[in-house]
């Protein structure tokens, strides 16, 4: 890849970063906001059970958006590292280089797309799916 294109993608990668460790923090705080309405609203009158369904709902629903959002931040995390070593745009797993396509659609990527078919079958044929 060109070091001006390098340069872009970098740019464009640290961006995206700074947003989702916003959106992590916003989300954190919803969630931490939502268990101290609870236990405020615990016990007293007014506390209705659909309430109390809807709040935890909308918790597991942050949480678990919170951990996508964490996980993307770790793949963009480790492509960035990448950038630095110099390993950006090579397959971890075959040393192949990547396909332009596919850094552009997906610049934090680790894998090529016949690696990371390979990879997503293992897991799947250990997962039991």
């Amino acid at each position: 890849m060109a070091r001006r294109d390098l340069e872009s993608v970098k740019t464009s990668l640290e961006a995206r970063r700074t947003e989702l460790v916003e959106d992590l923090e916003r989300m954190g705080d919803e969630i931490q906001s939502i268990g101290v309405e609870q236990e405020k609203e615990r016990g007293g009158l007014g506390n209705h059970f659909a309430d109390d369904g809807s709040s935890v709902m909308e918790a597991e629903r942050l949480s678990t958006m919170r951990a996508d959002l964490s996980d993307l931040l770790s793949q963009i995390d480790a492509a960035l590292h990448r950038m630095g070593t110099g390993e950006f745009g090579i397959c971890q797993r075959c040393h192949q280089e990547i396909g332009a396509e596919r850094l552009e659609a997906f610049p934090y990527v680790a894998y090529c797309i016949n690696c990371q078919t390979i990879l997503e079958r293992e897991q799947a044929l250990l997962s039991g799916g």
